[in-house]
């Protein structure tokens, strides 16, 4: 019956993403915001539900691990498909920034930004001096630290053996952001820019620090079993 259930909610997820992913692909078609979220977000709660469940149902320690993993496993893959979707992918989100620009050339190259918080004392300062609404610097600041944030819950989960500290937490996330900035200049699908990489570790870096606290180590045991 489990087995079931469980190709039941694959299914559904497979159906609700591929139905994302594919009209994203299309010519002359966005992504809208909610139906990007509305998308992925039913699978994930779907799976976060029947992952709670089966472990509470089971009552033999291993069996309650491996559904634990497997379920972890595929919400993973589902968090990098929706990275994926926001990032690369045609949708409101970056939509409209560099229409108008080559790639490769001279504008592009000028998008990059290598300054250490350029970006984000520039969104300061337009709040303070230059009366910019302030739902674009909150989005736009908010994004870049919530993006990557998950990152924080997966990785000391799923490769708790690779990476056992912070400093090589860090160290990941250091390199997947810079590699994910040079894909987006390389596809010309975003702009380049250190402040982008901060915040995107700042974001797992905080998330990977709560997990390490006493109270969500109890409440993740509580919860899916997961071991303190």
């Amino acid at each position: 019956m489990r087995r079931i259930i469980d190709s039941i909610i694959l299914c559904i997820s497979i159906l609700l993403i591929g139905f994302v992913i594919i009209f994203s692909l299309l010519p002359n078609f966005v992504l809208n915001v909610t139906v990007t979220l509305g998308g992925f977000a039913i699978p994930i709660f779907l799976i976060i539900a029947t992952m709670i469940v089966e472990i509470k149902k089971s009552k033999d320690i291993q069996e309650k691990s491996q559904i634990r993993n497997f379920w972890l496993k595929i919400l993973f893959i589902i968090y990098l498909l929706l990275l994926i979707t926001i990032l690369f992918l045609k949708n409101e989100y970056r939509m409209g920034e560099f229409e108008d620009i080559n790639t490769f050339s001279n504008e592009h190259f000028e998008t990059i930004n290598i300054i250490p918080f350029a970006t984000i004392i520039g969104y300061i300062s337009s709040l303070l001096f230059e009366n910019i609404n302030i739902n674009i610097v909150i989005i736009n600041l908010a994004t870049n630290l919530l993006l990557f944030a998950p990152m924080g819950f997966f990785i000391p989960i799923l490769f708790d053996k690779k990476v056992k500290n912070i400093k090589q937490f860090g160290m990941v996330m250091v390199l997947i952001t810079i590699l994910v900035e040079i894909l987006q200049f390389i596809t010309y699908s975003g702009s380049t820019d250190i402040d982008d990489i901060i915040l995107n570790t700042t974001g797992a870096i905080i998330i990977y620090m709560l997990m390490k606290t006493k109270f969500v180590k109890n409440l993740l045991k509580k919860v899916i079993d997961v071991p303190k």
